[in-house]
């Protein structure tokens, strides 16, 4: 069985490699629209090398293509110089232009927007699995080794990494490997050994059974999703012959290893739920299974649907249970959520679009969750878990809208880049679109302010992010008086009474939380505390009289004056 990489050892591998390609040979740096000219690296290298993977002729041409599928718009509205003619019409094994023509500016606006570099990163992801299949194939099992010898077949190539095995000592470990390509004398190895070393050392920190994540709930889902993907492909079988084979003596018996491992009596039965039961018996084992699961073994949607709280929309290490004419019938795992559409491992199904219950082998399937009306998710309680049977429990690449990073659009990115704007003066475009430029802007934010430069806007950056939104608010905000005698009167229909003046800094919202008392009406009167000028509206401080707080006076902010009129009037 192939080595199927974990989301922590993909993102480990892809920092490693964007790091010796265009990091500057530090940890996590990449530069997503590097570009370099034909024979600038070498004399043999015929055409240009894209990207924070750096590749080369063909394989440039294969990523822009990539791009234009992913995002056919995008690549339209940004292919100025003709790259997509040049794609169909080029030899890009020979493909040359210069670092500063048009064309050469063009791509690395393509390869560098958001859908850019989540193809890069995709690409990148496809590789490292292909090579790590090819070393394993080799007899390299240790995880470390074969991430080394990744990065020596992406630079050198497959005779590259047989050449130095054949001087390894024995058992393939990292320590092993390191020390025979220290000797090697290759041309597009042996020749780097500060990559080497840089490599090495990144490998000995990060993938490690302590370095890959200290959150077991992550771990025990990741092992879910990952001895699920690795069961991808396998077919039932005709009899009860070669069962741990994939493919061999495939039939339409129901007969499976999953029946025979669960509970060999209903060995011939619909085996979709037994296949949900297997993986996590694999994981946990079986008491653990058996608390996860709430039962054992489950063999029957429905009774699932019984013993769990059902909800509408999936999460990451859900189980899924599907609903067809009327009934619950199916089930499968699900490995990955994005907006309305999930992603799933299911067994005795096919890999039809629709839901198929009874089609004989394990598929990785795609659906949106609006097209099922009556589906419903369970959530098995994780927090149980304390130890993982599996080898697989990284951390897995589970997206939450809290966190934005490259490839990341919407609303969020667009406060986002009017923040760095307002705060560094980074002169972002604000499109919504977390590509290269808002990733260099927030790596200078980071360095500045000494946080972990990585790139990331987490819970830390953004902290700062409104830490320093708030502070610049109050020393900019002019109070003009702070007499209580004055007098407001409300001019609007409704006004609302927030909680500050300017901006929220806690949701970098254009208004600020509105507290939880009445909004103000038309001729109501406020005494007005102070006067404050923000961003050239003008903001009232009030004291108000509230019976809900016993006639006490509380403390409010209102817009008494901005673009669209005037709402608070002094009488």
């Amino acid at each position: 069985m192939s080595v199927i990489l974990t989301a922590t050892q993909k993102e480990v591998i892809r920092k490693i490699i964007y790091a010796v390609e265009t990091g500057g040979q530090v940890y996590g740096n990449v530069r997503y629209d590097d570009f370099t000219e034909a024979y600038a690296n070498s004399s043999i290298e015929h055409a240009i090398t894209i990207g924070g993977g750096a590749w080369y002729a063909t394989e440039a041409q294969r990523l822009l293509k990539l791009i234009r599928t992913k995002n056919p718009t995008v690549f339209k509205k940004l292919d100025t110089a003709g790259i997509g003619i040049d794609l169909d019409t080029k030899n890009w094994a020979t493909y040359k232009v210069q670092k500063e023509s048009d064309k050469a500016k063009c791509i690395q606006k393509i390869i560098g927007s958001a859908t850019g570099i989540k193809c890069q990163d995709l690409l990148i992801d496809e590789q490292m699995q292909a090579y790590v299949d090819e070393v394993s194939a080799l007899g390299v099992t240790d995880i470390q080794a074969l991430l080394m010898c990744a990065n020596f077949r992406h630079q050198g190539g497959l005779s590259a990494v047989k050449r130095i095995l054949a001087k390894t000592q024995k058992p393939y470990t990292l320590n092993n490997v390191y020390k025979a390509c220290q000797s090697d004398t290759g041309n597009q190895v042996g020749a780097y050994k500060l990559r080497q070393k840089m490599v090495y050392e990144s490998l000995k920190k990060y993938i490690t059974d302590k370095g890959n994540n200290t959150n077991m709930i992550a771990k025990a889902i990741n092992a879910v999703i990952n001895i699920a993907l690795a069961e991808v492909g396998y077919l039932e079988k005709a009899t009860n012959a070669n069962l741990d084979d994939k493919t061999a003596n495939a039939g339409s018996n129901n007969y499976t290893k999953y029946w025979r491992d669960i509970y060999p009596a209903y060995q011939g039965q619909p085996w979709c739920a037994c296949f949900v039961t297997w993986v996590f018996v694999v994981a946990f084992g079986k008491v653990m299974a058996q608390k996860l699961l709430k039962h054992y073994p489950y063999v029957y949607c429905p009774t699932m649907a019984d013993l769990f709280t059902l909800n509408a929309n999936p999460k990451v290490g859900d189980i899924v249970i599907f609903k067809h004419n009327g009934v619950f019938t199916h089930t499968g795992i699900v490995i990955k959520v994005s907006g309305d559409q999930f992603w799933t491992v299911e067994g005795n199904t096919s890999g039809g679009s629709t839901i198929i219950a009874n089609g004989g082998g394990v598929c990785k399937k795609t659906y949106f969750n609006s097209n099922l009306p009556g589906t419903k998710f369970i959530t098995p309680d994780y927090s149980k878990i304390q130890e993982i049977k599996s080898d697989c429990n990284d951390t897995p690449n589970i997206s939450t809208s809290s966190i934005l990073k490259i490839g990341s659009n919407g609303s969020a990115v667009k406060t986002l880049q009017k923040n760095l704007n307002t705060l560094i003066k980074s002169k972002l475009t604000v499109d919504g679109e977390f590509g290269t430029a808002t990733y260099n802007a927030v790596i200078k934010f980071q360095t500045k302010y000494k946080l972990t430069v990585d790139g990331i806007v987490g819970e830390n950056t953004q902290k700062k992010i409104n830490a320093l939104l708030k502070k610049k608010n109050n020393s900019t905000a002019t109070t003009t008086h702070s007499t209580k005698n004055v007098v407001g009167e409300v001019t609007a229909n409704e006004l609302n009474v927030r909680s500050w003046y300017g901006i929220d800094s806690s949701t970098g919202k254009k208004y600020p939380t509105i507290v939880s008392y009445p909004k103000l009406k038309k001729t109501n009167r406020v005494s007005i505390l102070a006067t404050y000028k923000v961003n050239g509206e003008t903001w009232y401080k009030i004291a108000i009289n509230n019976a809900a707080t016993k006639n006490k006076d509380v403390i409010g902010f209102v817009c008494g004056k901005c673009a669209d009129g005037t709402y608070v009037k002094i009488v």
